[in-house]
């Protein structure tokens, strides 16, 4: 699956859930590409790809820009996906700036130079934290490299084209891509795709000169996810007739727990259509153990949190400023301000304050927003599950407390007129001392959806993968909770403090 991971895995489903820029001074466009975006066989949005060579103090670089608008309803409420990536290059195909944006936000900017044998990007986030560096072992292509390669390998009747590819959206991860030549489609090519850093297998056609003209990828639960080629009026069409309900196929029906949110100890089967389909971790309140194949038992009590492991304490993952967990920003700090902590160092009751705090200050609970960054959260009081637990995880490490995002499952009696099921969730951990007066620091859920008092959090969570965010909406994390989508099936254990 290229076309960036089926741009990036449809944007790691929303969160597990207007038109490109115009050329800049100084770059002429030599190239430029529309999409249509579909989903399920209806239209969701559009994207456009444009590829300009420098002039001037640029000459001799390309530079190629993508930019993706989805827009999906979720429970009949529209959301909207924005994701420009910038990627400048040598003709030669070395790397030489990247960014990736999203939404209205401000870019995550990257410079590489050579070291010892190796690129290393220097990263600026545009908060503190700046002089961050990723040292990037092995040898990668550039997008117009990869292009290059592929359209040269097509063209000489490859069975095989495998390469590594730098992925800017997930944080530059590189990806292992294999295509894999099929037949022959109305004077065309189609391979089946594999990367590395996505879950499933998808395909891409190819023109006679190796231009790709469609990527698709399977989506279990939502249908296939298609992008072809077209032109501005098309790919304009398919953005504004988007109606695809994302929630309908995710939705997983389950019989109804009584008093759901006061349990504080919940035991659930998990069973995955395929072999491999689940693979939940052990972390936070819940324990996970495999039955078979495909289906693992989960125990999720409240009075539990996992063991740290060695470094998680000062490790930057669950500490520093990223683009979403923006907390240096001036909205995150302001909000800080008005929690008005207690001075005794207590990280157990500072968290759970936090908590309420963004509950308080999330005003408007709706669906509009798909991974909002923790200061347009602060700023404009409103979201979903997503930016309650992105804001709550950027206020945990302002106060020097190691968060996380999780995202998994949880039980709602229903949704959008489904029910009861277990619906895509996002929460957050907290690495603090337990309430019980123990010493030792353990990872801790907690759901700032939540409101009130008490734990801030229920038993009926399943926690499918954690994240830092370093790469955002399209973390790789996330490519766990997406490849469950619509392949799974929940059963409440009644033995063990289960339905009734």
């Amino acid at each position: 699956m290229t076309r960036r991971g089926a741009i990036a895995l449809l944007v790691a489903a929303l969160a597990i859930a207007g038109g490109a820029r115009g050329a800049w001074a100084g770059w002429k466009t030599v190239d430029e590409r529309w999409a249509v975006q579909e989903l399920g066989g209806k239209p969701c949005g559009r994207m456009v790809e444009r590829v300009e060579e420098g002039d001037g103090d640029d000459a001799g670089r390309v530079r190629t820009t993508s930019r993706v608008e989805l827009r999906f309803r979720r429970a009949g409420q529209e959301t909207r996906v924005e994701l420009e990536t910038v990627f400048i290059e040598t003709k030669a195909g070395e790397p030489v700036e990247a960014s990736v944006a999203q939404g209205g936000g401000d870019p995550v900017r990257y410079r590489f130079a050579k070291e010892a044998g190796a690129w290393v990007a220097s990263v600026d986030r545009g908060v503190a934290g700046a002089g961050e560096r990723k040292r990037i072992e092995g040898g990668f292509l550039t997008p117009r490299a990869a292009s290059a390669l592929v359209a040269e390998r097509h063209k000489a009747g490859a069975a095989e084209i495998a390469f590594r590819a730098i992925d800017v959206q997930s944080g530059l991860s590189v990806a292992e891509i294999v295509m894999t030549r099929g037949g022959a489609d109305g004077g065309r090519t189609r391979y089946a795709t594999r990367n590395s850093l996505v879950p499933a297998v998808g395909s891409e056609l190819l023109d006679a000169e190796g231009r790709s003209v469609e990527s698709t990828g399977d989506f279990p639960g939502l249908g296939e996810f298609r992008s072809r080629i077209a032109d501005k009026a098309a790919a304009d069409r398919a953005h504004d007739a988007a109606t695809f309900d994302l929630l309908v196929g995710t939705f997983v029906k389950v019989a109804a727990i009584a008093r759901y949110d006061e349990r504080s100890r919940l035991a659930f089967v998990v069973r995955a259509d395929a072999d491999g389909g689940v693979d939940l971790p052990s972390e936070g309140a819940q324990i996970a153990r495999r039955i078979d194949a495909r289906t693992q038992r989960v125990e999720v009590d409240l009075m539990r949190g996992s063991a740290a492991t060695a470094g998680d304490a000062t490790d930057q993952r669950w500490l520093r400023a990223t683009e979403l967990l923006d907390f240096e920003s001036e909205p995150v700090k302001e909000l800080l301000a008005k929690a008005k902590l207690a001075k005794d160092g207590d990280a157990y009751r500072d968290a759970e304050a936090l908590r309420r705090l963004v509950f308080r200050q999330l005003r408007r609970k709706d669906l509009a927003t798909a991974f909002g960054s923790a200061s347009d959260a602060a700023r404009t009081q409103g979201g979903d599950c997503t930016e309650h637990a992105v804001l709550l995880a950027a206020l945990l490490r302002a106060k020097g407390i190691p968060s996380r995002v999780a995202s998994g499952l949880v039980y709602v009696p229903s949704m959008g007129g489904q029910g009861p099921g277990c619906g895509w969730h996002l929460w957050t951990q907290a690495l603090v001392p337990p309430p019980d007066g123990g010493k030792e620091r353990v990872w801790i859920d907690l759901d700032a959806t939540l409101g009130g008092g008490g734990r801030g959090y229920h038993a009926a969570h399943i926690l499918v993968a954690t994240s830092d965010l370093a790469g955002g909406a399209t973390d790789p994390a996330f490519a766990r909770a997406v490849g469950m989508l619509g392949g799974i099936a929940i059963e409440v254990d009644a033995a063990n403090g289960g339905a009734k």
